[in-house]
């Protein structure tokens, strides 16, 4: 989207990607990450042959005010994502959570919008692989053009296969979310996700390829519902740390992503279209724990269509300018992030605002420890 944003978070994942959404990098289930994030930035992993209770909170608001840009609406997102689960870790590639995803979408009724399993099996084959199953890991660093941050906001959690790679020359996220079970009036959906991101010569150049597939329909269902959806897109940015040799300058990037998408359903023809994104950041260091990221960034495009990304890439053109500031609290135990957004579509101004609160800890849990093995 476009905008101007001022954000405060506990933490910060760089990478080639647009602005606006929330960019908390410790979280399970807001912001955006590489690898297998644990949701307790303080404690980490939990150790070999223990098990651990972990309670995450994430608390969260976040409005787009929209107004006279065609068929994109404003909305509010406002509640809370709460997953509690025993985390255990039989061996040191092999870790176990069993739980619930709690929340409650606020101005709601006093019940829990969501009380939904939370299973998660992770296993790392290698160094900083990990490919788990069942309850995915939803912060997804794809472009906001193929998927929306808020659509992590419209469902109780994700479900199916995902592989992550955090190795320092190449970031990975490939996911498989089946969202909905085919049933005899109803048909299936399920998206595919692919985001990978080369860091070359000392992380100067990164090259981003990203694909997602949004297919809706089935064999056995009696609905006649049948939908696709692909997006791709191919990005290069360049950047260096600490430019100029200033310390407080951490770093300064600048690129740009070419997206291409196909759009059919059975009902209707098929729409090819494409974007163009350019976006030029730089860090600051403000004090040791506070990080200051103004940028700006312009996107063009024609008849590109993903149903799963922010609608505002719909439109054929927007910029964007702003800023985000990034902190810890209270020892690093809580991260806070605010937002400010405006947009320009079309000599038309609007504006969106984000606030959330993140908070995780994990308690040993050593009464549940499995007997030695005879």
């Amino acid at each position: 989207m476009i905008g101007v944003g001022l954000a405060f978070v506990l933490g910060y994942g760089h990478g080639a990607r647009a602005e606006e959404f929330s960019i908390v990098d410790q979280s399970t289930v807001v912001g955006r990450n590489t690898g297998y994030p644990t949701g307790t930035p303080l404690q980490g992993a939990t150790p070999v042959g223990k098990t651990d209770l972990v309670v995450e909170t994430a608390f969260f608001f976040k409005t787009l005010e929209l107004f006279d840009v065609g068929h994109v609406l404003g909305e509010t997102f406002t509640g809370s994502r709460i997953p509690i689960r025993l985390r255990y870790r039989p061996r040191p590639d092999l870790t176990v959570e069993l739980g619930a995803m709690l929340g409650h979408d606020f101005g709601d009724d006093d019940r829990l919008n969501i009380a939904a399993p939370l299973v998660r099996l992770a296993y790392e084959p290698a160094a900083d692989v990990f490919v788990l199953g069942g309850t995915l890991l939803p912060t997804h660093w794809i472009h906001d053009a193929i998927l929306d941050d808020v659509q992590k906001f419209r469902t109780d959690v994700e479900h199916g296969f995902q592989l992550r790679t955090d190795r320092p020359w190449l970031k990975n996220d490939t996911w498989l979310n089946w969202r909905v079970r085919e049933q005899g009036v109803r048909a299936e959906e399920f998206e595919i996700g692919l985001s990978n991101q080369l860091r070359l010569w000392h992380d100067v150049l990164w090259l981003d390829t990203q694909f997602m597939w949004a297919h809706a329909g089935g064999q056995i269902s009696e609905s006649d519902r049948v939908e696709q959806n692909l997006v791709y897109l191919g990005g290069i940015s360049v950047g260096t740390a600490q430019p100029l040799g200033l310390a407080w300058l951490e770093q300064l990037r600048a690129g740009a992503w070419y997206c291409y998408s196909r759009d059919e359903t059975n009902s209707s023809r098929l729409v090819e279209g494409y974007g163009r994104d350019y976006l030029l950041s730089a860090d600051l260091r403000m004090l040791p724990h506070v990080l200051l990221r103004p940028f700006a960034g312009v996107f063009r495009g024609d008849d590109f269509i993903a149903t799963r990304g922010d609608p505002l890439y719909f439109l054929d053109e927007y910029s964007q300018l702003g800023g985000n500031l990034l902190f810890s609290l209270a020892g690093g135990d809580l991260g806070v992030e605010a937002g400010f957004v405006k947009q320009w579509t079309d000599g038309v101004d609007n504006l969106s605002y984000q606030l959330c609160f993140v908070w995780g800890q994990a308690f040993s849990a050593g009464w549940l420890q499995p007997q030695s093995v005879r």
